[in-house]
């Protein structure tokens, strides 16, 4: 740099190291939204002693409730809310691990690409760091969904059986979220692969010039 050149405060490498980017700023704002209001949410079911589980009523089995002028049918995706005392232990535990899983998911599938961020915002985003991130995500959302599903599985039947309801609802993975989480893994394994693909033909260039 010539001694003329004026020096931004951006340009101090310790300070991005430090601060990170506006990327990361807004990102980690989002998933920072998502993860108080998830933990809020947990938080206040306990204290109230409390426990919601999502039920898919079966097409035929719909469930009624009293309402001023008859009954309302419940069909389709339905979110309950039970007094714990009403449940065994064991459900609300499963439930509560999977409510767990779902947000340290999204925070750890969030910390994982920050490689890729820092290397978007600097200009190289083809780089050996944002693909070993990209793998990094893709462990996080499986193992993290995994654990997600086979919990809310066992606890949403459990809680179901306590309360009767067993035999006209299937469990709150619909094949909609199925799919979904093959989209997202799906999807950074495309990326990681074009980002694979872009740094091959970068090194080509380098080489050529």
């Amino acid at each position: 740099m010539s001694p003329t050149s004026e020096r931004r405060p951006n340009d101090d490498p310790q300070k991005r190291k430090t601060f990170g980017t506006g990327y990361e700023l807004w990102i980690g704002l989002a998933v920072g939204f998502y993860v108080v209001y998830a933990l809020a949410d947990l938080v206040t079911r306990i204290v109230h002693s409390e426990v919601a589980v999502t039920v898919n009523f079966s097409d035929g089995e719909a469930s009624s409730l009293d309402a001023a002028d008859g009954a309302a049918a419940l069909t389709g995706l339905t979110e309950i809310v039970v007094p714990t005392a009403d449940v065994s232990a064991g459900a609300v535990v499963l439930v509560i691990i999977a409510e767990i899983a779902l947000i340290l998911t999204v925070l750890a599938a969030a910390i994982s690409l920050v490689p890729v961020i820092r290397d978007i915002a600097e200009g190289t985003p083809f780089t050996p760091r944002a693909s070993r991130a990209f793998v990094a995500f893709e462990w996080v959302v499986v193992i993290g969904w995994i654990v997600h599903f086979i919990t809310i599985g066992l606890g949403s039947n459990w809680i179901s059986a306590d309360i009767g309801i067993a035999d006209g609802v299937g469990p709150g993975v619909t094949v909609v979220q199925a799919f979904f989480f093959l989209g997202i893994v799906g999807g950074a394994e495309l990326l990681r692969r074009s980002f694979r693909s872009g740094r091959a033909a970068q090194e080509e260039l380098e080489g050529l010039v």
